[in-house]
């Protein structure tokens, strides 16, 4: 049994149909789990904070590239992200490796910052899928942690 021309240009429309929404929809998934990873990721940072923060009542310091100041000798060098351990004085350890965006490559990376007094600190990401509820509006970045 043959196909008449207008029956395959039919089947190629359709399969074509469905692996494109099928392409976009994958594309929106691993959109959906890298911003899960960041969320999950900053949410681990700032519970490392604040155990920090109930040691010593105030926030680390944070530098000018929005990396967390706790890291090295004597806890005063920046910890790079994607690096670490974040550490106090003492040397205990408050996180063993601080995480990096899953797509640092493309220069994407996470913001710590905090406020003059060490009582409050904020830590950005960008998130990729602008249709996610929690997607923020701000200048900064578009989602973050903040206490």
């Amino acid at each position: 049994m043959l196909f008449s021309k207008q029956e395959l240009i039919f089947v190629t429309c359709v399969l074509l149909s469905i692996f494109g929404v099928s392409f976009f929809q994958l594309k929106i998934s691993q959109m959906k789990t890298r911003d899960a990873q960041r969320k999950a990721d900053v949410e681990l940072v700032g519970r490392a904070l604040d155990a920090y923060f109930a040691d010593y009542k105030i926030y680390p310091f944070g530098s000018a590239q929005g990396e967390i100041k706790s890291c090295g000798y004597m806890a005063v060098q920046t910890c790079p992200w994607g690096e670490g351990p974040m550490i106090d004085i003492h040397n205990v350890t408050y996180l063993k490796k601080l995480p990096e965006d899953p797509q640092k490559y493309k220069d994407l990376k996470y913001i710590y910052s905090v406020n003059p007094e060490r009582n409050k600190y904020k830590i950005c990401v960008t998130l990729e899928y602008k249709g996610d509820k929690d997607y923020k509006k701000d200048i900064q970045c578009n989602w973050y942690v903040s206490k």
